[in-house]
């Protein structure tokens, strides 16, 4: 077993580099790293006793906490960089009396534009999913004709709900990529302002520059903090916010070149949306993104396992059976710790190994899903009543 000092010098390694990219808004890299000094510290505490163990495990959890809570995507990153003081609160007080307001612009200057590459044909699993997407959002597009005779028309909006990690962001991105459309990603820190009447005009430049660009889609991730259930609201923001993202939803359906647009929604917690954004013509439909079945994990471990020095024997039908209930992200994570784990130890202790089942079953001692299942149990009920 390795030493205490290894492991504390493992966790201040992780824990500087996380913090750095933090700095840096490389937020994904931030989480990864912050993970494997929260899980260094953990095992170091395993080697303490009384109160030090304690404050470790504590100064753990709080690692754990800091990576959870970390922005997922690029322009969440950005906007972290740019205004510390309340990213998303719209009901934060300015941070001097008599300050002005900061100028957003149009929303080409804080959303993401994007011409997608990921297809459908990159996304393990989901096929249900994709089945359902194809009818709503694609095929009115790429089979026109047909659609018109039948009285089928195009655009509309779709929520894609379920557990973090699932992929919603990139199905999102491969409907995009598979009509050739202008994607507009933003999320809501980009549009809550803590100024009065700013968040309504972000909402209507998004819009208003998403029809200029025809053929588009709007995504909003973690939609639930854009369109929260208004009954449980007393922000004067959210019960002028919500009525303006309703009524562009509404559009859709009436203005000829609203019909270019689609309207994607992902989020965590579909039950905390208002239940007006839920009706038919508004979210059209609702998409549960499960977590991976076997065939999924199976696929997701040799996504990730291309061109690594994996050991020969390995049989990955049995380690993805091992996964269920694991999601892609979790999946994606334990790969690359192994990876990390065996380059580690050839560094230092000069043990060069493939990727055998033996370093799989050390990461997997520590690696646990992060989704709960009494949230499967709430997807669950949710999906009865949607």
């Amino acid at each position: 077993m390795p030493s205490a000092e290894f492991y504390l010098e493992r966790f201040a390694h992780h824990k500087e580099a996380g913090l750095s990219a933090r700095r840096a808004g490389n937020f994904k890299e931030a989480r990864y790293q912050l993970l494997r000094s929260a899980e260094y510290l953990m095992r170091l505490s395993e080697l303490s006793e009384g109160k030090l163990k304690e404050a470790r495990l504590k100064n753990a959890r709080e690692l754990l906490t800091l990576a959870k809570d970390l922005p997922e995507s690029a322009e969440a990153a950005s906007e972290w960089k740019e205004d510390d003081e309340a990213p998303g609160r719209p009901d934060a007080a300015p941070a001097e009396a008599g300050a002005s307001p900061k100028k957003h612009g149009k929303a080409g200057d804080w959303i993401v534009r994007e011409k997608p590459k990921v297809k459908f044909a990159d996304i393990a699993g989901l096929e249900e999913a994709k089945k359902q997407i194809r009818i709503k959002m694609i095929y009115p597009f790429t089979h026109a004709e047909k659609a018109a005779k039948y009285g089928v028309t195009k655009g509309g909006g779709i929520l894609l709900y379920g557990p973090p990690g699932t992929g919603k962001t990139m199905m999102a991105r491969a409907v995009a990529a598979e009509l050739e459309a202008t994607f507009f990603c933003v999320t809501p820190s980009r549009i809550l302002s803590k100024w009065v009447g700013e968040a309504e005009k972000n909402i209507a430049n998004l819009f208003g520059e998403a029809r200029e660009a025809g053929r588009s889609i709007v995504f909003i991730d973690e939609i639930e903090s854009l369109l929260p259930s208004r009954r449980d609201q007393e922000s004067n923001v959210m019960q002028r916010l919500v009525p303006s993202i309703l009524s562009e939803m509404d559009g859709f359906g009436g203005r000829s070149e609203a019909r270019t647009i689609l309207f994607m929604g992902a989020t965590n917690e579909p039950w905390a949306l208002d239940y007006a954004a839920m009706r038919p013509g508004r979210f059209d439909e609702k998409i549960y993104i499960a977590l991976p079945d076997a065939p999924a994990r199976r696929q997701i471990l040799e996504m990730n396992l291309e061109n690594a020095p994996l050991a020969g024997g390995v049989d990955l039908d049995a380690l993805a059976a091992r996964l269920d209930g694991y999601s892609g992200a979790d999946i994606a994570y334990l790969v690359r710790k192994v990876k990390e784990e065996l380059f580690e130890d050839s560094v230092e202790q000069n043990a060069e190994r493939a990727m055998d089942l033996s370093a799989f079953d050390e990461a997997l001692k520590t690696l646990k899903p992060s989704v709960q299942k009494d949230d499967l149990k709430r997807f669950d009920e949710f999906r009865k009543k949607a």
